[in-house]
Order: structure tokens, then C-alpha cells, then sequence
């Protein structure tokens, strides 16, 4: 007889296989298989399948993904108990609901039928209006748990996806604030990631009762080098002093930033006047032996600096402008002594 009863279900099937109950009956009694299929005849959202061979009863519920199975137990070369197992071990039909069709009424066999992963067991042939009630809801219940599970793995791959997202965007935002907090022509912090900085260690140094030093420097005669040299020029010295002055630092904790045009400044926590004093001369020396060619300077023939040094003893009285206006102050005495060198404030 033929597989497939119902023409055009097949059709249907490829394009809303998770719509309607498909039926596969596995039994070698072709009188069985045609008695199932006359009572199903009439139902129309019912597509049917039979599979007369036990032994290819798998490879054809694999190929037509049945909402329900019907089986016989005693089969030739293989026994229903054991195409039972076989369901549940394939990962296509683990799942399956498969009702055992058997003439054996005896309790024994429905609890052996059920141990080895029936879903349901009824005596041939069952009433056609009990059959069909029974395919329905078993079915049902199948194709509700596939849309579940489907559900379940979107809803999954949207959280992986959200998660995904989530963490790009904690990736940029933080690239976004460290950006936001570089000089964008030498690299290291700008004057706005100074003054937050400064104010940081400001508070600590009050609530730690320690010194704090300030650095305030500029490249010597450095309007002059950026006419003579042009302003790429200007640009690489800028690059090229500002990644000397950082390489001078000491500790993880101590601060270098562009404060301006040709402005630099430092911030060294827990550090009194004299430890700055030796931190300024190491970034002037440090200048200097790079021997960056400066023809329009009056003070030498290479690139130089001028540094301005002062150290407060935090307070709450005080305020970081104190700082700032001191070491300010020092970097302009520096210069009024003939540049190339440090002054510490007074």
C-alpha cells in the first residue's frame, strides 16, 4: 500500500511541518496498516505514514519527523521493546511520543512497554474515535514542547546576543573614556584628566595628611621652533618630549599631562619639595640628552625645557589653585634665571 494516503500532505508538510499531527505506523501487517489508515481517512489534518519494515522504521522517522509513532510489539528480526530503545537513543525521535499497538493485554507487557520509554499502549485494534483522540492530544503536547524548546533557543540566542552587545558596548564606552582622557596629539592625559587627577590626589593627600608635589614645565623658546620648523615639526617635538617626560616618572602613581600648547605638567602623590626637585632635573637632563636639533632657541642648540617645582602639605583650608599657582610661579622664575633648568617655589 502506499506510504503517504493523503496527496498533497506532503506539500504541507515542507512548508508548516510543526501545523498539523504526523502519524508514523510501524507494523508488518499490511490488514493493520490499512484498517489505521481507513480510520484516519477523514481526518484531514492528519498526514499518515507507514513503515512495514521494523528494521527502517528510524531511518524513515528521521526523514519524515512524525508527531507520533504507532507500533506493534512482536515484529519480525526486531522486537518492539527494542525499536522502543531505538526512539530514545536518536536524537531526532528521543522525544516522539509513540503509542505501543499490541494485542497483548496483559499488565506485564504494557509495564515492560512503558520501562523501555512508551508514551502510551493500546490493545488492536482501539476504537477509531480513541485512537484519533489519543494521536491528537499526544501530538499536541509534542509540537507545543518543540515550540517551547524552539522559543527557548531564540530566547537564548537573544541573550547571548544582548550579552554580546552588552559587553561591546562596556568595550567602547571604555575605550571611549580612556580616549576622552588622552591628549590626542602626544598621547598622554589631557588637561581635563589632569584637573580630575589633581583633585583625586588632592583629597587623598588631606585625608592621609602626606605631601603633595607639582611639576609645571614648557619647552624653551618653543613658538620659535614651531615657525622655524613648521607645525609637524612642532608636532613631532611635542610627541617626542611628552613620551620622555612620562618615561622620567618613577612610581605607577605618578602623573604626566599635556597642560597646554606646549605645556606640560606633573602630579607626584606623597612627595615632598626635594623628591620633585630630583624628579624635574631627571626630566630636563632626560630633554636634553635627546638632543633634539633647536636652531632659533637662546639658550642652546637642542630642545630644552623650563621647570617650576612646589610641594603643599594638602588641607582643608587649601585648594589644589594654591598648588597650581605656586609651581606656576616657580616655572616663571626658572625662566627669568636664564631657562634650562628648575626652580623650586618658595
Amino acid at each position: 500500500m502506499n506510504d503517504d494516503v493523503k496527496p498533497g500532505m506532503a506539500e504541507v508538510t515542507a512548508l508548516n511541518i510543526l501545523s498539523h499531527p504526523v502519524v508514523l505506523l510501524v507494523d508488518d501487517q499490511a490488514m493493520v496498516a490499512e484498517a489505521i489508515r481507513r480510520m484516519l481517512a477523514e481526518e484531514s489534518d492528519i498526514e499518515f505514514h507507514y513503515c512495514q519494515e521494523p528494521t527502517q522504521a528510524v531511518g524513515k522517522a528521521n526523514e519524515i519527523k512524525p508527531t507520533i509513532i504507532l507500533q506493534d510489539l512482536v515484529m519480525p528480526e526486531v522486537d518492539g521493546y527494542t525499536l522502543l530503545k531505538f526512539y530514545r537513543a536518536n536524537p531526532a525521535t528521543s522525544g516522539t511520543p509513540v503509542i505501543v499497538l499490541s494485542s497483548r493485554d496483559d499488565p506485564k507487557d504494557k509495564r515492560q512497554a512503558f520501562e523501555n520509554g512508551a508514551s502510551d499502549y493500546l490493545v488492536k485494534l482501539p476504537d477509531k474515535i480513541e485512537l484519533i483522540a489519543r494521536i491528537r492530544a499526544h501530538s499536541k503536547s509534542y509540537l507545543l514542547q518543540l515550540q517551547r524548546d524552539e522559543a527557548y533557543r531564540e530566547m537564548k540566542k537573544l541573550q547571548e546576543q544582548l550579552t554580546e552587545n552588552h559587553q561591546q558596548l562596556e568595550e567602547s564606552n571604555a575605550i571611549l573614556q580612556r580616549l576622552s582622557t588622552l591628549d590626542g596629539l602626544t598621547g598622554i592625559a589631557n588637561r581635563r584628566h589632569f584637573d580630575d587627577t589633581l583633585q583625586l590626589q588632592w583629597r587623598s593627600s588631606v585625608r592621609q595628611q602626606t605631601t603633595l608635589s607639582l611639576i609645571m614645565l614648557d619647552i624653551d623658546f618653543f613658538k620659535k621652533y614651531n615657525d622655524g620648523y613648521g607645525h609637524q615639526g612642532g608636532d613631532d617635538c611635542l610627541k617626542e618630549v611628552a613620551q620622555t617626560l612620562a618615561a622620567s616618572l618613577q612610581r605607577p602613581c605618578d602623573f604626566i599631562a599635556r597642560y597646554g600648547g606646549e605645556e606640560f605638567v606633573a602630579v607626584l602623590p606623597n612627595t615632598d619639595a626635594h623628591g620633585a626637585a630630583q624628579i624635574a632635573e631627571i626630566m630636563r637632563a632626560n630633554i636634553q640628552a635627546k638632543n633634539i636639533p633647536h636652531a632659533y632657541s637662546n639658550v642652546a642648540s637642542h630642545v630644552s625645557i623650563s621647570l617650576g617645582v612646589a610641594a603643599m602639605q594638602a588641607h582643608e583650608n587649601a585648594t589644589p589653585a594654591e598648588l597650581i599657582a605656586k609651581a606656576d610661579a616657580a616655572l616663571y622664575r626658572a625662566k627669568e634665571a636664564g631657562r634650562n633648568r628648575y626652580m623650586v617655589a618658595e
